[in-house]
């Protein structure tokens, strides 16, 4: 990957490839025409603005996605050179595989625990501060008009996380769901190959099915 570094944190390097770039301007894109039907009453200017800090708290919310992965790496012993940011989301460079199953579930599975946290966190904090706009808005699309520019946030961010942690609870590679799935298997019949061979046979599944779904 063509990445650049940024920075930093908690000693792992952060690195970002120019994919991402192409997927932030469109993303941002994207939300400021979804903001504008929520919002006709705000300029342009607010609409966009707001929409670009939600797109750079959404990668953040993926930064930690995957810095929870490698923080869990670090502490089964295995070495975390950086974190990427590109086009499909995020991913920690591990450099070995896990010494153990155990190892391997539980770092597979803080990623998608820690979107889910995220997302239920955001939902709470948008119903804290928007409830009573919400209560008595005659339809979704008013009560949408009715926030602010935090509140709109918070109501985007949250389903958001909730989505990636689920999406990335689906048990196929190279999903996490799929490494929750390997290391099941591989605490039970203790043979990392067969387990590897076998979730890689279950994440072809999945493909045909979403090519087979999306085709109709």
């Amino acid at each position: 990957m063509h990445a650049f570094r940024i920075g930093k944190l908690l000693g792992l390097e952060i690195r970002i490839d120019w994919s991402w770039v192409f997927i932030f301007v469109l993303l941002t894109w994207n939300l400021s025409s979804i903001f504008s039907r929520w919002h006709p009453d705000w300029s342009p200017a607010e609409t966009f603005s707001v929409a670009l800090v939600a797109s750079l708290l959404f990668f953040g919310c993926i930064l930690l996605h995957e810095l929870a992965h490698s923080l869990v790496a670090r502490r089964h012993g295995l070495r975390v050179r950086s974190i990427t940011l590109f086009l499909f989301g995020g991913i920690s460079n591990i450099e070995h595989e896990p010494p153990s199953a155990r190892a391997e579930f539980f770092i597979a599975i803080v990623g998608p625990i820690t979107s889910i946290l995220l997302g239920v966190g955001f939902l709470a904090a948008s119903l804290v501060t928007a409830g009573v706009s919400l209560a008595h808005a005659d339809t979704a699309l008013n009560g949408y008009a009715r926030l602010g520019p935090l509140e709109t946030l918070l109501a985007w961010l949250g389903p958001i996380n909730l989505t990636i942690g689920a999406f990335n609870l689906i048990p196929a590679f190279p999903l996490d769901g799929g490494r929750v799935l390997r290391s099941i298997l591989w605490g039970i019949g203790d043979d990392l190959r067969t387990s590897t061979r076998r979730v890689s046979a279950v994440g072809q599944m999945f493909g045909w099915l979403l090519i087979v779904t999306g085709s109709r």
